[in-house]
């Protein structure tokens, strides 16, 4: 039995993370914070959160944690769990399961401070079992203007810089490849100022030396973003980086355009990307990522996103390119199921490597 227990947990750990849904903001509201509680969007829902998820989904159902659970007013309790399986072809055919995410979420506080933590599991390191667990994000937060969703935001601890569009799908060339990779999480001192016409988010980070993913280095990440009309905004990136190895370097700019007579969003990013090794070398290396979706709701709980990106891993090398086209539809059928199918075509400049893609089942639960 114990041994059983342990293999689910670690297949449950190879996690990839469930993200918000900025193809709601415009469409529906003009900032994240509208339906989150943090100032980035992601992770716990608001009020006002768990009634859109209520008004998009199929079957009607209590929208709060665990169908009606009562917490007290201090506190707020969630949590996600993903998983998908499908075909992949990265050059040649194969059936893959991929668990992607187990984890729980809790806010507690009052009078504007609140302590945040992300607890659950991950892909184990050094073969050690234990390793599964882990806490993706803990922070102490202050809120000016508490459950208004506006106003000055200050973070302190283990957080994932904001930077860029934050698209749950995390495949996105702009965040894959670009400033805002899975598990870039930091320990870091972060201010927000977020109000209905523009938004700014700055951060200072230095890596995790115990439980680093991704991020390796010390730095800062900037981004700010600006409604200009009710349904245009346009934003502007930029992030650094330092490490012993090399100096990464981010700019971007993003744009986001509501159509609201098809009921279409539009959704853009591109970046520009320097690394220079710290090897004696002097090795300096441009990449550049961009990514473009538009996103459409449709009958019975069903949305729509077609996206398409690319990425050129090194700018002095030729056939270091890379495209691909994304058609992903999502069926919220109740407030806390949602199915996902979701595929990709990618196309790979010759000397880079094969062709390829993937067509996945993914199912989401929201406790």
């Amino acid at each position: 039995m114990m041994k059983a227990v342990v293999v689910a947990l670690l297949v449950l750990a190879s996690a990839g993370v469930a993200h918000a849904y900025p193809q709601y903001q415009l469409s529906r509201d003009a900032t994240c914070t509208s339906c989150h509680i943090a100032p980035e969007g992601g992770g716990l829902l608001n009020e006002n959160g768990l009634a859109v998820s209520e008004s998009i989904s199929w079957k009607p159902g209590d929208s709060t944690f665990f169908y009606g659970v009562e917490t007290p007013d201090w506190l707020h309790v969630g949590g996600d769990v993903r998983a998908a399986g499908g075909f992949v072809y990265p050059g040649f055919a194969s059936a893959a399961v991929y668990p992607m995410q187990a984890e729980v979420y809790a806010n507690a506080g009052s009078h504007g401070f609140s302590i945040n933590l992300f607890g659950g599991l991950r892909r184990p390191q050094s073969g050690a079992p234990l390793h599964a667990f882990w806490s993706r994000q803990h922070y102490v937060m202050w809120q000016q203007h508490p459950d208004e969703g506006r106003g000055l935001y200050v973070r302190v601890g283990r957080l994932s810089p904001t930077f860029g569009l934050r698209l749950a799908e995390h495949v996105a060339y702009t965040q894959r490849f670009g400033g805002a990779p899975l598990y870039d999480e930091a320990y870091a001192v972060a201010a927000s100022y977020v109000v209905p016409r523009f938004e700014i988010h700055a951060t200072g980070f230095v890596h995790d030396p115990i439980a680093t993913e991704v991020e390796h280095g010390d730095g800062g990440a900037l981004y700010a973003e600006v409604r200009v009309t009710e349904h245009v905004a346009v934003g502007a990136e930029a992030k650094y980086a330092s490490s012993n190895d090399q100096d990464r370097t981010y700019a971007g700019v993003t744009g986001k355009l509501y159509l609201p007579g098809p009921e279409v969003l539009l959704l853009g990013e591109a970046q520009y990307i320097h690394q220079a090794l710290n090897t004696g070398s002097m090795d300096k290396t441009t990449q550049l990522a961009a990514y473009v979706m538009a996103s459409k709701p449709l009958p019975s709980g069903f949305m729509l996103d077609l996206g398409a990106g690319h990425y050129t891993e090194d700018t002095r090398v030729a056939g270091t390119d890379r495209e691909c086209v994304d058609a992903n539809l999502h069926w919220f059928m109740t407030s806390h199921l949602e199915w996902i199918l979701t595929t990709r075509l990618e196309l790979i400049d010759k000397g880079s490597g094969p062709n390829g893609g993937y067509a996945l089942a993914q199912v989401h639960y929201r406790l």
